[in-house]
């Protein structure tokens, strides 16, 4: 959490006799409300949404204290009121009646006007100002989708979004969900539309909706649309190829293209791989480098006719040998454990052992890469017929014949090997010329990719946004509807201060704990170093005496590379 909660007022007792000591808490609310103001957001929601009849706190107000909740003290949607009450009734741009008259049920009323019908315009209008505001760079919009999971049955979701169950993202197939859509800009990675859409929704069949959107919100065609391996189906691709749109995205292993190449390179196929570009490792500065190689000896075009660009990953190998070693043990884990369990209750035939062991192999994609077969011996055991001594005129043993089965598991070395030879390989498909970029710029609009991840992880994480905990299938939606625009609002303030460092030749901010630096600040961490921000009335015998906010030298810097006044904190 990035604001603490102590209370407004404390009474002490001094030598002269009691005193009251009031506290009021300002944090990093007008950092917050200044974006909000530049982001013209109370007189967009407004001129929308309005106000209910009878009600002093308007959607607005409401929304934009809802927000800064998310922003500030990302928690479960209840109590509201509380969180609002360590602060000055003028830091939170309010009046002491309208502070008085925020609660739970009023920010439910606010999420069900954003999700009606008069609040579809509010996103569309923002996202004209902010581009035009902070000069957003829309050449080139990247797309995702995430998963939020909720706990419940919401059987009474029977409206489009319908929270229900699909493909989880989270891992969490036993529960239901909505999927979450995000737009971002390569600039700063924000965020400047969404859509939010019912639960067991396929992302192949989001994209040409979603362009739809965006070609009416950016008011152009030639913009590049950069997705994940979902895009690349052919009804996605002509209809943006159709309109004279560009794209960038991956050809999914499923494509004729990918699957003879990857056996070409199985069977020998002597490929000339040169290096492309080399970058620092993101996960972990002490590795090395991530180098990048590309060829030509694959298929230039697809069957389209689109562009293919065949490149390879020195740390995508080392996942994608790491992927295979972990299969390779899991199923064996699960051949011995099959093995154990042979010449017993349904595993007594050679058929029946045989279709156990193709099921392990097929459901951990090891077929190739293993040999087993079924032995099988027949053990002969003797046995009295009949119990005490033998008779002379009896037989004096019985021998009974029995069929034993065992496995006999063998790596294939040879399809390792060629396997092998696949590692880190992808195809990036385009439509983009090789004149107007080059292999490398392709490379990078799609290893740009990653920064909308962590917009979504941002979600997940620092906003706690799922699980949900609300009854009502249509505020369950709005809530996502408010999560993005403090994603939006996130995406801009760190945004700002980043071109701040870089305007001002600053390469890293002492902003983490133990006032480590950082390269690349976050909003959160930027939040937390406001967080404390105080300040006190002390009142005895009639005399008050106020004492002023004092900002540290890197508060100051930091509200200087935000292009704020400090006279915010006066």
């Amino acid at each position: 959490m990035y604001s603490n909660s102590d209370s407004a007022s404390r009474q002490v007792v001094t030598k002269q006799g009691r005193a009251a000591l009031r506290i009021y808490r300002v944090g990093a609310l007008p950092i917050l409300r200044h974006f909000l103001d530049r982001m013209t957001f109370s007189r967009i929601v407004g001129s929308h949404l309005g106000t209910l009849r009878g009600h002093v706190l308007d959607h607005a107000q409401t929304l934009s204290l809802l927000i800064e909740n998310y922003l500030l003290s990302p928690a479960p949607l209840y109590r509201i009121a509380e969180w609002a009450n360590p602060y000055s009734s003028s830091a939170l741009g309010l009046s002491a009646e309208e502070k008085a008259a925020l609660n739970d049920d009023r920010v439910a009323r606010s999420l069900d006007a954003l999700v009606s019908v008069r609040g579809g315009n509010i996103f569309f209008r923002l996202a004209l100002h902010i581009i035009k505001q902070f000069e957003l760079d829309t050449r080139r919009i990247h797309h995702d989708t995430t998963t939020v999971t909720l706990q419940g049955k919401y059987l009474n979701s029977v409206s489009e979004p319908r929270i229900t169950y699909g493909f989880n993202k989270d891992h969490r197939p036993d529960l239901k969900q909505l999927v979450f859509g995000v737009n971002v800009t390569a600039d700063g990675a924000v965020p400047i539309s969404h859509q939010v859409f019912s639960g067991n929704r396929s992302d192949d069949s989001i994209h040409r909706t979603n362009l739809e959107q965006l070609r009416a919100q950016l008011r152009r065609n030639d913009f590049v649309y950069v997705a994940d391996s979902k895009l690349a189906t052919r009804k996605n691709l002509a209809y943006i190829n159709g309109y004279g749109g560009k794209f960038v995205t991956v050809l999914p292993r499923t494509r004729a293209e990918d699957t003879g190449f990857r056996n070409q390179l199985r069977q020998g196929l002597s490929a000339h791989w040169r290096r492309l570009h080399v970058q620092e490792n993101q996960r972990r500065k002490s590795d090395p480098p991530e180098v990048y190689w590309t060829t030509a000896a694959g298929p230039s075009k697809t069957t389209e006719g689109y562009r293919i660009l065949w490149c390879r990953s020195s740390v995508k190998a080392e996942v994608d040998a790491q992927v295979r070693q972990d299969s390779l043990e899991r199923a064996e884990a699960q051949l011995s454990e099959l093995s154990a369990r042979l010449n017993r209750r349904r595993l007594k035939t050679r058929p029946a052992i045989t279709k156990e062991v193709k099921a392990i192999l097929r459901s951990s994609g090891c077929q190739p890469f293993f040999t087993v077969k079924v032995r099988s011996e027949t053990q002969i055991h003797t046995r009295h017929p009949r119990r005490g001594r033998p008779r002379n005129n009896t037989q004096a043993h019985v021998e009974t014949r029995s069929t034993v089965y065992r496995l006999e598991i063998q790596h294939n070395k040879d399809a390792l090997r060629s396997e092998s030879r696949t590692d880190g390989v992808f195809p990036i498909v385009t439509n983009l010329e090789p004149g107007r970029a080059p292999k490398k710029e392709v490379l990078l609009m799609y290893k740009y990719q990653p920064y909308i991840e962590k917009r979504h992880a941002l979600l997940k994480t620092e906003l706690e946004t799922a699980p949900v905990y609300l009854k009502k299938p249509r505020r369950v939606a709005g809530l996502l509807h408010a999560v993005f625009l403090a994603l939006m609002l996130d995406a801009l303030i760190e945004r700002t201060l980043r071109q701040g460092m870089l305007r001002e030749g600053i390469e890293s901010l002492p902003i983490l704990p133990e006032d480590r630096e950082s390269k690349t600040p976050t909003t959160a961490r930027l939040l937390e170093i406001f967080s404390d921000v105080t300040w006190y009335e002390f009142e005895r015998k009639g005399e008050m005496t106020a004492f002023p906010i004092e900002l540290s030298p890197l508060q100051k810097q930091l509200l200087k590379l935000l292009d704020m006044d400090p006279s915010a904190y006066a």
